[in-house]
């Protein structure tokens, strides 16, 4: 036996302890912050904190507003954490954020794959791969095509899976309508066994996302400003909610020890101070960049509304500042814009691309979702529209949209069907 001795050189990223911190430090909201550099101004004699002039409690002016905890992390958050955990090839990866970018807020995943594979331009066999490993992801039935589909991907998850119960998931229409006798065929069972099945199936959870929702009292002011210029619109930081620290000289540092120890405690204690004062920075620079190149985009949407939202995704920021979306995801988590409109979440100037079948520029989500919004509203109540006829005013304002998506926006603006419409005007 021969033993042989190789060299051999590879490359990995590890990611220190000051790095996590100082991802955690961009995640956080400026009271949070606050509470986290106080605690650091105990303990390390070189940091002296800046109180921000507001300083929490109830504020009159921001009662109202839309902000978001922090202490939850967002549906994007948590699943970009598992991607990076899961996914090691950097094409893969890029794959499976975009079926992120993609997914509804309620935890489905309504767009089709071929279309994702085109835009990443990968084989659609990869994007189904990427899809079918995303779905095995936390929590159980993120993902789903369907309803039933995320259903059967929950009792998967549990290995709760039965013929029967699978059986009754492909059958959703006839359990909805109460139709016990003809599941029961079906599932060729008796029809006392039905309501035990259904007791398993309700124990799933039909839209897991939505569990990653905040809803909850607002009770900050916003993180920024935006403003109409004389060159167009400007972006500050909100500086009286917006904690500070200075690097003091330390004349308090350790004392009772050798001079050797007293060096370097003095030496570890710099260190972080600046090591802080620098995070801070940066965070504030990536937030301040991060805000101006969305208002960039979506200038329209602050002039006019959200009819005139843009498509815009966190890859596009991402690509135009040369992070990752993953950072830009963080640097907007919670993170509120004070406008003349009124005070708006950052995230509320994203929105997904509508497909456009004829290579035109296409509208944004949000714009179409304005849209139909619309319509219905300047409808005459006695004879609403019909989701086809919705459609077909939709296409005389130049945007092609199918019957079924007309429905399935209407659930999303909470708009019912023109015959629970139309009995509601006849009742009312």
């Amino acid at each position: 036996m021969e033993l042989v001795q190789s060299l051999q050189t590879t490359t990995s990223l590890v990611m220190t302890q000051r790095m996590q911190m100082s991802l955690k430090i961009l995640h956080m909201n400026n009271q949070d912050l606050t509470d986290f550099l106080a605690k650091k101004a105990e303990e390390n004699p070189y940091v002296e904190l800046r109180m921000p002039s507001f300083s929490g409690g109830k504020s009159e002016d921001f009662d109202q507003i839309a902000a978001l905890s922090s202490d939850q992390p967002s549906l994007y958050s948590h699943i970009s954490s598992q991607i990076e955990l899961a996914f090691t090839d950097e094409r893969r990866k890029r794959v499976a954020y975009a079926f992120l970018e993609a997914l509804e807020p309620c935890g489905w995943m309504t767009t089709d794959p071929q279309i994702v594979a085109l835009g990443c331009q990968v084989p659609s066999a990869l994007a189904e791969s990427v899809l079918s490993e995303l779905k095995t992801f936390e929590p159980g039935g993120i993902f789903a095509a369907s309803l039933s589909d995320c259903l059967r991907l929950q009792a998967m998850d549990q290995g709760l899976l039965t013929w029967e119960l699978e059986a009754l998931i492909d059958n959703l229409p006839l359990l909805a309508v109460g139709k016990t006798a003809e599941l029961a065929e079906i599932c060729d069972c008796e029809v006392e066994d039905i309501p035990e099945i259904v007791a398993i199936l309700r124990q799933f959870d039909p839209k897991p996302g939505q569990k990653f929702l905040d809803d909850r009292a607002p009770v900050f002011p916003p993180d920024l400003t935006v403003r109409r210029g004389a060159e167009g619109w400007v972006v500050e930081l909100n500086r009286s909610s917006l904690p500070a620290i200075e690097i003091s000289d330390a004349s308090r540092a350790a004392t009772g020890t050798t001079q050797s120890e007293t060096r370097a405690y003095r030496a570890r204690a710099l260190s972080e101070a600046r090591w802080l004062a620098s995070s801070l920075l940066r965070r504030q620079t990536t937030l301040l960049q991060t805000a101006t190149a969305i208002v960039a985009r979506q200038g329209a949407f602050l002039d006019r509304g959200a009819g005139s939202l843009e498509p815009l995704s966190l890859a596009d920021i991402g690509e135009a500042l040369e992070l990752h979306p993953s950072t830009i995801s963080r640097a907007i988590a919670g993170r509120l814009i004070d406008t003349p409109a009124g005070a708006l979440p950052l995230k509320a100037f994203f929105s997904r691309s509508f497909p456009s079948n004829d290579g035109d520029a296409a509208p944004s989500q949000d714009a179409v979702l304005d849209m139909v919004r619309r319509i219905v509203g300047s409808e005459d109540p006695v004879s609403p529209l019909s989701d086809t006829a919705i459609a077909e005013l939709a296409a005389k304002q130049g945007i092609k949209i199918a019957r079924r998506t007309v429905a399935k926006f209407r659930g999303i603006l909470g708009i019912a069907s023109s015959y629970v419409r139309r009995r509601q005007a006849v009742l009312a």
